[in-house]
Order: structure tokens, then sequence, then C-alpha cells
């Protein structure tokens, strides 16, 4: 196994690999950023920031106890594809454990890696201000801003949160029949119930980019945008999709930490806190 016991700790959780269900799996990528340079200093910061968090959650009446098992962060090269297939590897070692993994990061790209490890009849719900549809860019085809494209190659996605894409994007996305709900159109009933009932029943990777937030909740991110979703919005959304759905795999990318400012990585442990909770509370109440 490629996999090390992390010496951090996601919520100062003591429990066993053996005997967790979820695993934290932080990936400090951040090779093809074009932006702002600084994502590899997200995961560490996600799990510090977990710390200052309570595991109760109050709305679900749900503690998240003895559940997390975290890892030490992977050891990357500088070359995208190596670090694509250690990233693929190292899922695949979480995955063959009967563990779901939860991957924190780091740019995007590494949702791609991470893709390659589950089978294709997984639907990948991606949250992201950007399309993520680029054939290429800067001279790289494996690159954040193609991640969503790449991912597609294999798995059927829905983007949901977009506020940013150009026109050659769109018409592939028109193309390839991928359901995307903009941000303009995030409280649009007709669309959420069409991504409900194509995801109903099926095993879900859902991937956020904490950018398909606004700035004002999370400014510490790679490639920031304005008039971003909030919270209660998202929250709403993992509720209808985990209701529906069985969720196998999730990841929180393009953290990238403003030193005392740490908003946006409090924002990403929450998100963990609350999707595992929500995950949980479904297991809990189907075996009732």
């Amino acid at each position: 196994m490629l996999l090390n016991e992390g010496k951090d700790s996601f919520l100062e959780e003591e429990v066993s690999f053996d005997n967790s269900k979820y695993v934290i799996l932080p990936i400090p990528l951040d090779i093809t950023t074009s932006y702002l340079k600084g994502t590899k200093f997200g995961p560490r910061s996600i799990i510090e920031a977990s710390r200052s968090l309570e595991n109760y959650d109050s709305e679900l009446d749900y503690e998240v106890k003895d559940k997390i098992f975290t890892l030490n962060e992977l050891n990357l090269s500088g070359d995208i594809r190596e670090a694509m297939e250690v990233i693929n590897l190292s899922v695949s070692d979480i995955l063959s454990s009967g563990k779901i993994p939860i991957i924190i990061g780091g740019e995007h790209t590494a949702t791609y890696g991470a893709s390659l490890s589950f089978d294709d009849s997984v639907e990948f719900i991606i949250f992201d201000a950007h399309a993520d549809f680029k054939k290429d860019y800067l001279g790289l085809v494996i690159n954040h801003a193609s991640n969503s494209r790449l991912v597609n190659a294999r798995h059927n996605i829905s983007l949901i949160g977009v506020r940013s894409l150009n026109l050659e994007e769109k018409e592939e996305i028109g193309k390839r029949g991928i359901d995307i709900i903009y941000r303009n159109d995030i409280s649009d009933v007709s669309s959420v119930d069409k991504l409900l009932k194509k995801l109903s029943g099926k095993n879900v990777y859902i991937s956020v980019d904490m950018d398909v937030f606004d700035p004002a909740i999370a400014p510490g991110v790679g490639t920031p945008q304005p008039d971003g979703i909030q919270y209660r919005d998202f929250l709403d959304y993992i509720k209808k999709i985990i209701n529906v759905s069985n969720l196998v795999g999730l990841d929180i990318m393009e953290v990238r930490p403003l030193g005392a400012d740490n908003i946006t990585e409090v924002l990403a442990a929450k998100l963990i806190i609350d999707m595992v909770s929500l995950k949980e509370s479904k297991v809990n109440s189907n075996r009732s």
C-alpha cells in the first residue's frame, strides 16, 4: 500500500485506519495553477482549521466521531502526469480497503487523478465557478482549466454554480449534453429536479472547488470570481443529492490560505463535517 498513517488528524480524531469509514487524503498539488499560487498549502490549513470546529451537527442531531482517518500528505513530483498516477494509485488503495475517500487540496486537477480510480458508472457532480472545459491551457492538456473535460472522458458529469467560461467551452458542453446549472439558475426548480432524477439510485462523487462560493465567505482560493453561491444554497443541493444517491467519494479543492484570515479553510472543514453527517444520517435512517 502507498498509504501512510497521518500525523495530523482532521477534527483530532484518533480512530485507526481499519476502524474508520472515511479516509482523508491531503493532496498538496500546485503544479498547473495559473493565477494565484499557494493551493499546495490548502490541505494542511484545512486540517488545522478543523480543530476549531465542533463535530456535532445540531440540525441533523449527529456527531461525527470515530469515522474519519487522516493520511499524510502525498509526496508529489513536479510532473503533472506522474502526480495523476500517484493520486490514482492512492485513491485506489483507499477504495480497495472499503473506505470512502475524502480528498483535500490543492489544485482542482487532483479530481481528474481521483476519477481514474472509480468505475465508469460513477457520476461526478462538480461545484465550480469555472467550467474548466478547455481542451488545453498554457500548452498543457492536463491542467486545472481542463479538469471537468478530463473527468468527462470517463465519467458522466454535472456542473453546478458555473459563472465563468468561454464560448468554446459552452458549445462543447452543449454538444456533449452535459447538465450544467449556472450560478444565475441555482434556484431554478426544474433544473434541480432534472438533476436529481438523473442521479436517483446512482453512485456519485461530489467535487467542490471552493471558488464556487462567493468571495465574501471564501476569499482564499486560486482563482476567485465575484457573485458566488452562499453556503445555504450549497447545503440544500448536497442534502437533495445525498438523499437520492449513494455518495462514494468527495473532494474539497483550491483552498489557498491567506494567513490570519482562515475563513475559507474553516468553511472547507465545515463542508466535510456536514457532508459526512448527511451521509451517515441517511445510512442510519435507512437502517431504522
